[in-house]
């Protein structure tokens, strides 16, 4: 199994509501330097392979970092810039998963097969599951500025169900205090330590 992990959204939400200046939402940290990324990748482990879908990110090295085209083209454009990292011949199943999921080890726990995530009533189209070979003919054709649900229609997948605290993201400096992702230092800063 392969994971895709769409992380190349702007943020604006957090840093609308965050009181002092944060780094990009994927390398929010928590007390112990954690970073939200992390918490992610960690997750997926066990998958022969972790895509990510960003701009330019510190990953650990058997991380495939990838861009959509143009950059900020939209969740649906990631996916399939993600899909378009996947060996050629690989025909195992594909996870997708959005970077700033605040316990993603649960969530990837509950995909068990082929699905799409429904959380108390309400689909979560970048919560899904699939073989690769479906996934690919999904992501054809343009997907700029495209919506998720284009790509999980024409999967036609069964709906996996889970709580939405199971799915809860970090959207809003809020969600970050709620998750323990309080930590606010910025590259070459460190809050109280004025050079």
């Amino acid at each position: 199994m392969f994971a895709v992990i769409v992380a190349g959204g702007t943020g604006e939400r957090l840093r609308a509501s965050a009181p002092a200046p944060v780094p990009v939402k994927p390398l929010l940290e928590d007390a112990t330097g954690r970073r939200l990324i992390d918490r992610v990748l960690d997750a997926c482990t066990s998958c022969r392979g972790r895509i990510v879908v960003s701009g330019p990110v510190p990953l650990p090295a058997d991380v495939t970092l990838v861009r959509e085209d143009p950059p900020l083209a939209g969740p649906a454009a990631g996916i399939a810039a993600g899909v378009g990292a996947l060996p050629p011949d690989f025909t195992g199943d594909v996870i997708v998963l959005p970077a700033d999921l605040a316990r993603p080890e649960a969530v990837v726990a509950g995909l068990t097969g082929p699905g799409v995530v429904s959380a108390d009533g309400h689909l979560q189209p970048l919560i899904f599951r699939a073989p690769a070979g479906q996934l690919r003919a999904a992501c054809s054709g343009n997907l700029v500025d495209a919506p998720v649900m284009r790509i999980i229609r024409a999967l036609d997948l069964p709906v996996i169900r889970m709580s939405a605290a199971t799915v809860a993201d970090v959207d809003t400096w809020e969600d970050a205090l709620e998750h323990g992702f309080t930590h606010r230092r910025t590259h070459g800063h460190t809050p109280g330590k004025e050079g």
